[in-house]
């Protein structure tokens, strides 16, 4: 064998060396800071249809373009809504990447839909941040969604004719991704740095 012949031979031998540990690499699961990543679990969501705070439809096919950010609650909440909007809007204020940022939309969906009207979550979702996107729909509809999800909600304190009461709620955030599949969960609390790295990683892997 002569020398060019060995060169070439020895030139392919790394390309492939290289192309394998890319592979390996790219196809490694994700560890995430702050949440869990489902992978191959990833579950595929069921029919469901809300309406956001414009009076847009929101349904798997409109999910199924971004990885979205699902935080469910209400706007009477004294503390742990408020507290997660401010933390998802401080994670995306974190994201430098301009390119991670527009793949990303969080919205805020009410299990509260008696008081929770499209101008009162307008107001509240746009407080934290303008892109954010509020939604809601009767709670038989509702139920479809969030039970699928293994997001518990309960009125409290409710009467007949009352409007004050409260909304038991759980406060994980979930990741929904552009193929309209269940594929993580960011467990309460939620830390804004964590949650942008981690955000980035998914981003920049899919």
């Amino acid at each position: 064998m002569n020398k060019s012949s060995i060169i070439v031979i020895a030139l392919i031998a790394l390309l492939i060396g290289f192309g394998a540990s890319w592979y390996l690499a790219d196809t490694r699961p994700i560890e995430l800071e702050s949440g869990l990543w489902f992978g191959e679990q990833a579950r595929v969501l069921p029919a469901f249809e809300l309406v956001d705070h414009n009076g847009d439809t929101v349904d798997p096919e409109r999910l199924a373009d971004k990885w979205s950010l699902l935080f469910f609650g209400y706007t009477h909440c004294p503390d742990i809504c408020p507290i997660s909007l401010q933390t998802l809007a401080d994670m995306m204020s974190s994201i430098d990447d301009e390119h991670v940022r527009e793949r990303i939309q969080v919205y805020f969906i009410s299990v509260d839909p008696e008081r929770d009207t499209p101008e009162l979550m307008s107001s509240y979702v746009t407080y934290f941040n303008p892109d954010f996107i509020g939604a809601t729909t009767a709670l038989e509809g509702l139920r479809v969604l969030t039970r699928s999800l293994g997001i518990a909600h309960e009125f409290r304190n409710r009467e007949d004719g009352n409007p004050v009461y409260d909304v038991d709620h759980s406060g994980s955030i979930v990741l929904i991704g552009p193929d309209a599949r269940y594929s993580g969960l960011f467990g309460a609390p939620q830390d804004a740095q964590k949650m942008a790295r981690d955000m980035t990683r998914i981003v920049e892997r899919n």
